[in-house]
């Protein structure tokens, strides 16, 4: 395998990240790169599908290209060079190891056992990438699918594949929470209505939610991440915002949490008499690996390539997100995970992979392609 070309195509993707569902700079590197191996891309937007075969069923494999709202603080020669912008979640890599993978099966080393769709996918941070894939017909004629995650369980060690049946990942919806009240001075609050308090004890006290309404074995997290308020340390606060998520591993939990903090917000409303809104959006579903199957064909695939030490199954699914779950609800497929000997934790400044270990990706895809072209 050319580790090489791997390697340096994470390094250019790295040094050009964009948000979002507009990656200019990053489809056309990827459908540049495409043709060159003599394929031809098609553009659903600024994302990317590729069809590699004549014959047999289609199996598809999924890398997201979209990096994020981060200043890189790597010090790497390759780092970033848009200001504020960073790979800081691996996605570079991702990109990277698929089009090793359409160079695999394009150099005239290895001959493709089924038709192989890749798909290159913007947006997977919060932007319903995945969704937005499938509604330009990503997923058309697709029999199975796969996909892959640098990094997320730190159990596993620098070059061993690992996923687990059943939920692997949680579902992921981001909330906010505005308080609307009366402002007035500081040195008179009962002439007002404090929405900064009310905010406070949302803030404070919504986590008890989670612990009244969820079963303490199925995991599930509520967490603030900003607050907005006040103009003056001496008045009142007439608006306050919150803005959080929340995760869940089951469907039943995360539609649970959803209505029951909404009747949290509405009675700390009520007892502080000021007015209250939210809103949610479901920026991704519970990604499950419900085919057993297909579990078990790529944890064969991981054998086959490298041995079974580089295989694990993992015990527990992970608190994060990833909306490869869209793909999983529509057709079988496994989702896993790479060690990759992270250099600090996803979406940090300093985030970055052991970049030696992107090269073994390939033939466990390629053993995986195999193996399952064989039973259909």
């Amino acid at each position: 395998m050319d580790s090489a070309s791997i390697i340096k195509d994470r390094r250019a993707l790295h040094q050009i990240p964009e948000i979002g569902l507009e990656l200019p700079r990053t489809a056309a590197y990827v459908e540049n790169a495409l043709r060159g191996m003599g394929l031809a891309p098609r553009r659903i937007g600024d994302g990317i599908i590729v069809d590699l075969g004549s014959t047999g069923p289609l199996f598809a494999w999924r890398a997201d290209m979209d990096g994020l709202p981060v200043l890189e603080e790597t010090g790497a020669e390759y780092a970033s060079t848009i200001p504020g912008r960073m790979h800081a979640c691996g996605h570079d890599a991702h990109t990277a190891m698929a089009l090793g993978i359409a160079r695999h099966f394009t150099s005239g080393g290895a001959q493709l056992p089924c038709r192989l769709r890749l798909i290159f996918q913007p947006g997977e941070e919060g932007h319903r990438g995945a969704a937005f894939m499938i509604e330009g017909g990503a997923l058309e004629g697709v029999a199975a699918i796969a996909g892959l995650h640098v990094g997320i369980f730190p159990e596993l060690k620098k070059g061993v594949f690992g996923t687990r049946k059943g939920t692997v990942m949680a579902s992921v919806t981001a909330f906010e929470v505005t308080f609307r009240g009366k402002g007035t001075h500081g040195a008179m609050p009962h002439l007002g209505a404090d929405a900064l308090l009310a905010a406070c004890q949302f803030g404070a006290g919504v986590q008890t939610v989670r612990y009244a309404a969820t079963s303490p074995v199925q995991p599930t997290v509520i967490s603030i991440g900003s607050i907005h308020a006040g103009t003056a340390s001496n008045v009142i606060s007439e608006k306050a915002v919150l803005a959080g998520t929340m995760r869940a591993t089951t469907v039943q939990d995360q539609a649970t949490l959803e209505a029951r903090m909404a009747q949290f917000a509405q009675g700390i409303a009520l007892a502080n008499g000021v007015e209250m809104e939210i809103g949610s959006v479901v920026g991704a579903p519970i990604t499950a690996n419900s085919d057993e199957r297909m579990v078990d064909l790529l944890a064969a695939a991981v054998t086959a390539a490298h041995g079974p030490e580089s295989f694990m199954w993992l015990p527990d699914p992970t608190l994060g997100g990833e909306d490869f779950g869209e793909y999983l609800m529509r057709v079988p497929g496994v989702f896993f995970f790479l060690g990759a000997d992270i250099a600090a934790p996803h979406h940090h400044p300093k985030f970055n992979v052991d970049e030696e270990v992107l090269e073994k990706t390939v033939p466990v895809v390629d053993a995986l392609i195999r193996q399952w072209a064989a039973l259909n």
